[in-house]
């Protein structure tokens, strides 16, 4: 069964495209159809990484281009669009392909078939990336990170894992804000920070967030079973926890 997230700006196009995926292979479940820039980085940034996305290039608030600059996407990607003129662009991104509107059945099913390919190849790759990702894991648990050194002007700073408040990515890079509202860049991404601090004292909230829990001083619930954090600093964005993560959130914060 393969995931798909659908960003497509024109409804009926959003519904074609659908129909024709599950035409081709009834098996797909279609997550959701978004039409913008917006919806697009909030979703992503609060749901479970789809297998596959189908991205429009022109979107009803701007370009694709401007959600890679906002999140980072961890799946392949099949861009769909009317002009050409973004086909290098794209496939310097996640891309596997590039669509021409209007899409045809045959060259769907030739990008889904690329796509099964490509995972099929990739298969005892990644279990092999696994195991050695987990070894990493364990051995970074037991001895957690403390100390940092972030470039700052012409200066090193040395920063300590408590004096983080939070971590997020911000135009394409990890900013750490500090329990005092100072921010910096950490030239890391955030998937190796999540393996390197502690986590007894740090939460992967999302795929934006990693919070501490000092930092956190309010809990909402919010809507679609998700939770709204308050914090000290106070966050310019929205710190959510999606609803298949709360019982893991609620876990670690009574631990």
């Amino acid at each position: 069964m393969t995931r798909i997230l659908i960003i497509e700006d024109e409804q009926p196009a959003g519904q074609y495209l659908t129909q024709l995926i599950q035409k081709i292979d009834p098996k797909t479940v279609i997550l959701d159809i978004l039409e913008s820039v917006e919806t697009a980085v909030n979703w992503l940034s609060n749901n479970i990484v789809p297998d596959l996305i189908f991205l429009d290039v022109q979107l009803g608030d701007g370009t694709c281009f401007q959600v890679f600059e906002q999140i980072s996407i961890g799946c392949p990607v099949i861009f769909t669009t009317a002009h050409d003129e973004y086909a290098l662009r794209a496939f310097k991104l996640n891309s596997i392909d590039y669509l021409l509107k209007p899409i045809r059945q045959e060259a769907l099913k030739f990008s889904l078939d690329k796509y099964y390919q490509l995972n099929e190849e990739n298969a005892i790759n990644k279990v092999k990336y696994l195991e050695e990702l987990m070894h990493t894991q364990i051995l970074n648990r037991r001895n957690p990170r403390k100390s940092f050194l972030v470039p700052y002007r012409d200066k090193l700073i040395p920063l300590r894992d408590v004096d983080f408040a939070w971590l997020t990515i911000r135009n394409s890079v990890v900013v750490a804000t500090l329990h005092d509202d100072r921010n910096f860049v950490i030239d890391k991404s955030l998937e190796e920070l999540e393996n390197q601090l502690d986590p007894t004292n740090f939460f992967r909230a999302n795929r934006q967030f990693i919070i501490s829990r000092q930092c956190i001083q309010e809990i909402e619930l919010y809507f679609n079973g998700r939770l709204l954090l308050r914090t000290n600093p106070v966050s310019p964005n929205q710190i959510l926890i999606s609803k298949e993560r709360v019982p893991v959130f609620k876990k670690w914060f009574e631990d």
